[in-house]
């Protein structure tokens, strides 16, 4: 089963859209940044939560040290937290084939991930893949 990786992502980026607009342009300024930051360049894991679903599109890139979310869009931001700021990770099995993971941080913020609302259902089983494997570096 392939993985969505990074490289991958550069790769299918123009077919993506946020909001039902076309994202092409959106994610092409913001690869030259992004490029430059030791979190994308060093991470070891990619989750691109909202990839296919024409919805949001935030960018995570995870080491063992940071979580790193990338909200795209016209004013893209960037949040990075180390992971010492991890207050608990909750996972959640949904069905056979879906996962939830919340990620809760000592100031309050939550990041959720859904293998199921996430993506589309092509893709689902393996951003359950994914988040199984961001649970596992979060809490060993």
């Amino acid at each position: 089963m392939r993985k969505m990786t990074f490289e991958l992502f550069q790769q299918a980026y123009g077919q993506l859209g946020i909001n039902n607009e076309p994202a092409e342009n959106m994610i092409e300024d913001l690869l030259d940044f992004m490029g430059n930051l030791d979190e994308v360049k060093n991470h070891d894991i990619f989750y691109p939560q909202g990839m296919f679903n024409d919805k949001e599109l935030n960018l995570f890139f995870i080491t063992k040290f940071t979580v790193t979310m990338i909200e795209v869009g016209n004013s893209p931001r960037i949040t990075t937290w180390k992971t010492k700021e991890i207050y608990s990770c909750e996972l959640t099995v949904l069905s056979r084939y879906s996962l939830q993971l919340k990620i809760n941080f000592k100031d309050g913020k939550v990041v959720e991930l859904n293998s199921e609302t996430d993506t589309n259902s092509t893709w689902a089983p393996r951003f359950k893949e994914e988040i199984l494997d961001i649970y596992k570096l979060l809490n060993f």
